[in-house]
């Protein structure tokens, strides 16, 4: 499985952001926001794009592209009487759909490469995968090294290829535009300023904006001392 451990960076800040922004910072935010959402969405398979804006459409189209990166409290399935009700679901946000399905390319770089789950390859990276499923932020940022992913052994991701399938098995078909999620009952809600997606390209960003990238130790520490501070009572 092919999982850019740099943009899953970036995915775990904006989440964080959306938790603690609001008016004119948070508005300031969605150009970087607009610019990773449609990267990810152009690198994803066709099924990964659908499965995306499945969970966005049921989310407030008035909050887009915020529910994108949303993350939910987890809420385990609770019984009333003899019946048990279901769990919330997944509290990844949606984005994470569109990172844990991506396209094959020649050029992925092996770092970013993970052994497939359930495979003898990648039972020494299961407490990740775990940590994916649950959204646990600070397991999954100590699982990210500089130059990709690196295991609790310290097995470099790549040096395993597990069996993941040949590059070039699934062509990416990036480029198309990106949707609007619309709820069933409710208008169309355009992509406002400041990200215009217009022919399947995002409009060229203003000079200087620089798309957050927590890939180097003191980046992550600082992220992990936000998400510390949010979880503090």
């Amino acid at each position: 499985m092919f999982l850019d451990s740099n943009r899953l960076t970036q995915l775990v800040e904006l989440s964080a952001l959306d938790r603690v922004t609001q008016g004119p910072e948070r508005l300031g935010r969605e150009e970087a926001l607009a610019h990773f959402i449609h990267a990810a969405y152009g690198d994803a398979t066709e099924a990964a794009r659908a499965d995306f804006m499945a969970r966005v459409a049921k989310m407030p189209t008035s909050e887009w592209p915020w529910t994108a990166v949303r993350a939910m409290s987890p809420r385990a399935a609770a019984s009333i009487g003899s019946v048990a009700t279901a769990p919330r679901p997944s509290p990844s946000p949606a984005a994470l759909v569109l990172l844990r399905g991506q396209a094959e390319s020649a050029d992925i770089d092996p770092g970013h490469r993970l052994p497939d789950r359930g495979t003898p390859e990648g039972a020494s990276w299961e407490p990740l995968y775990r940590a994916l499923d649950a959204w646990d932020t600070p397991t999954i940022l100590k699982w990210i090294g500089p130059q990709g992913w690196v295991s609790a052994t310290g097995t470099t991701a790549g040096k395993e290829t597990g069996n993941g399938g040949a590059p070039g098995s699934e062509v990416n078909s990036g480029g198309k535009e990106l949707p609007v999620p619309q709820a069933a009952d409710a208008p169309a809600i355009p992509w406002t300023h400041p990200a215009m997606l217009a022919a399947g390209a995002v409009v060229v960003v203003a000079a200087g904006v620089v798309i957050y990238t927590f890939a180097q130790d003191r980046g992550r520490r600082r992220l992990e001392d936000v998400l510390s501070s949010q979880e503090a009572p």
